[in-house]
This record gives structure tokens, C-alpha cells and sequence, in this order.
């Protein structure tokens, strides 16, 4: 029967209330997420992002005598495959090397917590990653783990001076996008040091190709600048022109030994309204902040009902986890090696 294959994808309130919803945190103890034991060879694929995987997931019911019962639901997104079908055509698709590991699951947890259930795939950039990854995801019928298919990164966070290094982990997301949209499937890529306090997705509603944040208050695409580090794409025609594209661009460079971040081959195009016209939406900037607009003070005070925050200006790992830290937004347990 239909209801017995599984879908497998590659893939708060902040204002008065914003206080009582840290607080509350801070009582639900830290949760600490224990890996449970070892995949099967054949989930661990190597495969590139795919969509519907028609694969009966045993390990997403409770088995007592053979017999198949209730769905269990995941320990990284506490969601059963119901929950998931209720999104249908919807991927949310993060990466991680080994170095934002805890990062990612940090972010996972906050979107567990405010219970928001989506396929969701992370892609990892290294073995370790993977390995460790898939330890906290085995049975999580929203959580697929991936290892990428397009060379292997460090396990530790590269310096932005080391371009090759540190863009190169940045260029490879847009292959991974695009596979997902030819497949019809809508995209919400999410970097890792975000933090969920609500549901995002009903602000995707609408007649557009992508959603994004602006790094100004004009309005006016042709003269501001786009952050890609959180962003939703439906799988028009337009978009898959324009998200191939960036694609070719970004390899282009690659070869020549050149690489321009990510996002400033996106604003390029976007610019020069080319190679087509995409229908842009902008994500209002006090629903969704960039990490240094949400943790000041001045800011908080102005009660805005975040969505979801965006740590992209706060540089480095050590400062993200402090500043999470500091807000009582870490939420896991876990520490990861990847120093030399």
C-alpha cells in the first residue's frame, strides 16, 4: 500500500513574549542527543540530493512480533512520516563539515521545538560529519543524511582568507539546490547557524520564484544585495534557469582557480536581470534578523516577532556558540573534534 513507502528527500514568539519563550528554554533541560547505533551499508549512499525515495523504512515503526505498529517519530525532528506528508513537495537542505556539526543539530533542535515538520536532508561535507551524523539521525523519518558527491571538504572551519577553502564549501550548495528543483521539488535552504522560534513556511505563500532576505530597505532588486544563506526557491522554469546559471558560473571560476563567494555571483545575476527575470520576494527584516540585529538589545526591545534568526554576521564558530550560548539559544549537548 501507498501509506506503508516512505518519503525520503534529500533534504517563537519574539516580542513580550520573547522573554517567557528563553525562559522556558532554560527550564527544558539541555537536550543531549545520544547516537544511537550504526546504519545498514545501504543507507549509507553516496548518491547526489534526490527527491521521493519510494523505500520502505522499517526503522520509522515500532516493531513487537513482527508486526509492524504505531510510527515512532524522530529523535532530531520528533516528527512521524504522517507529519511529513502533510508538506508535500517541500525540502528544507542544510550542509555541515565536521566543525558545525553541533551547529546544525543546534539548529535542528530549535525547529523540533516549535514543532514545524519537514523533509529535511543535510548534506555533509566530510567523513566524519557524515559518520556522526548519521549516528543521530538513524530512524528519523524527516532527517536524511547525505554525504557529498562533489568532493570531500576539511573537517575544520576554513579562514576566509583561504578562498578555495572557505568558498569552496559555499559554491557547492547551489548544485545541491538545483538537482532538488529539477526534481519539481520546492527548496528551502537554510545555513546552519540559523535559529527557528516559528513556522516559516506561510511566509513562502505566493506568486514568486524566490524568497530572501535584503541586505538593505530598498525594494528595489537592481539596487540591493541578497543574502543566500537562507532561501526559498519554487521549481519554475525561471528559477531552474537562473539557479543553473549561478551553477555554471560558480564551476566556471572553480576551473580557472577563481572563487567569488556564492552570493555575489547570485546578486550579479540578479542585478543584470539575467539569464531571466526572476519574481523576487523579500523577507521582511524584523521577522527574520541577521544575527547581529537580533542580539542587540536595542533591537530586542522593540518587541519584533521573530521568525527565524540568521547568525551570517556573526564570524566564526566560537562567536556564534557564545553568542547562543549568552542567549540561552543552545540547546544540544555535543562536541565535535575537528582541530589538527
Amino acid at each position: 500500500m501507498a501509506s506503508d513507502h516512505v518519503f525520503k528527500v534529500l533534504f517563537f514568539v519574539q516580542s513580550a513574549a520573547f522573554t517567557l519563550f528563553i525562559i522556558n528554554y532554560s527550564h527544558i533541560s539541555t537536550v543531549v542527543l545520544k547516537p544511537v547505533g550504526k546504519l545498514s551499508a545501504e543507507k549509507q549512499c553516496d548518491c547526489e540530493p534526490t527527491g521521493t525515495r519510494e523505500v520502505f523504512n522499517k526503522s520509522a515503526f515500532v516493531r513487537q512480533n513482527g508486526e509492524l505498529l504505531m510510527p515512532i517519530r524522530g529523535q532530531l525532528s520528533n516528527c512521524t512520516l504522517a507529519d511529513i506528508k502533510k508538506r508535500p513537495g517541500v525540502v528544507m537542505l542544510t550542509t555541515a563539515n565536521l566543525a558545525f556539526v553541533d551547529i546544525a543539530l543546534n539548529m535542528l533542535e530549535s525547529v523540533k521545538r516549535i514543532g514545524a515538520c519537514v523533509n529535511t536532508t543535510v548534506i555533509a561535507e566530510d567523513q566524519k560529519a557524515y559518520d556522526l551524523l548519521l549516528k543521530y539521525a538513524k530512524g528519523d523519518p524527516a532527517i536524511y543524511v547525505q554525504k557529498t558527491n562533489s568532493g570531500e571538504m576539511d573537517e575544520i572551519e576554513p579562514s576566509r582568507r583561504l578562498g578555495s577553502h572557505y568558498y569552496g564549501i559555499m559554491n557547492k550548495r547551489q548544485a545541491y539546490i538545483l538537482t532538488l528543483l529539477e526534481q519539481g521539488l520546492e527548496v528551502l535552504f537554510s545555513d546552519s547557524d540559523t535559529f527557528w522560534f516559528r513556522d516559516p513556511f506561510p511566509y513562502f505563500q505566493g506568486d514568486f520564484d524566490i524568497s530572501l532576505r535584503s541586505f538593505s530597505k530598498t525594494r528595489i532588486i537592481s539596487k540591493t544585495h541578497f543574502c543566500s544563506g537562507f532561501i526559498y526557491l519554487k521549481p519554475t522554469n525561471a528559477t531552474i534557469q537562473f539557479v543553473r546559471t549561478w551553477v555554471e558560473l560558480l564551476d566556471n571560476n572553480k576551473k580557472k582557480g577563481k572563487f567569488p563567494t556564492d552570493q555575489n555571483v547570485m546578486n550579479g545575476l540578479l542585478t543584470a536581470d539575467k539569464p531571466v527575470h526572476v519574481n523576487i520576494t523579500i523577507l521582511d527584516e524584523d521577522l527574520f534578523p541577521w544575527g547581529s540585529t537580533f542580539f542587540d538589545p536595542s533591537w530586542q526591545k522593540q518587541n519584533h516577532s521573530t521568525v527565524v534568526m540568521h547568525a551570517a554576521n556573526i564570524r566564526g564558530h566560537p562567536a556564534k556558540l557564545s553568542k547562543f550560548k549568552e542567549f540561552g539559544m543552545w540547546l544540544v549537548n555535543i562536541t565535535t573534534s575537528s582541530k589538527r
